[in-house]
Formats: structure tokens, sequence, C-alpha cells
């Protein structure tokens, strides 16, 4: 004689879908993650490469820096000298 379908199973059948799913969904992920590209430098000649284009990155930065800060004190200056000049105190 067979057992009656519970609602029961019904939980049961979907907590172990739901499982399924979780397992897959982190097999996956831990695939993604064991994927990593290699980026150390394989000889000597990418090594002192990589140097080289991070030397010109720090000096692009620095040169960024100094022009900013030159673009700000135009800025201020010329604001200020409009301030003086609605001020009256130019004349």
């Amino acid at each position: 004689m067979a057992r009656a379908f519970q609602p029961l199973d019904v939980v049961r059948i979907v907590a172990n879908e739901l499982m399924r799913e979780d397992d897959e969904r982190r097999r996956a992920r831990a695939e993604r993650e064991s994927v990593r590209v290699d980026l150390s430098p394989a000889s000597a000649y990418e090594a002192v490469t990589r140097q080289m284009v991070e030397a010109l990155a720090d000096d692009l930065r620095e040169i960024k820096g100094r022009l900013n800060g030159l673009i700000w004190m135009v800025a201020g200056a010329i604001v200020i000298d409009i301030v003086i000049r609605l001020s009256g105190a130019g004349s």
C-alpha cells in the first residue's frame, strides 16, 4: 500500500532542491575563484619593464598633482582679484 502524499513531502522536496542549487552555486563560485591570472613577471625583461611602467605611473601622478595645485592657485587668485575689485579696495 502506497503512502499518501503529505504536505511535509513538499517541504522536503523544496529544501532538497534549494540545497542542491546552493551547492551548485558554491561549486561554480569556487571554480571562478580558483582561476587566477598570474601577474608575476616571467622574465627579467618583464620585471624591468614593469618597474619602468610603475615609475612612469608615479611620475604622472606627481605631475597631475602639481598641475591640479597650479590650477587651484590660479583659480584662487582670480577669485581674490574679483573680490578685491568688487569691494573697491583695489582702486
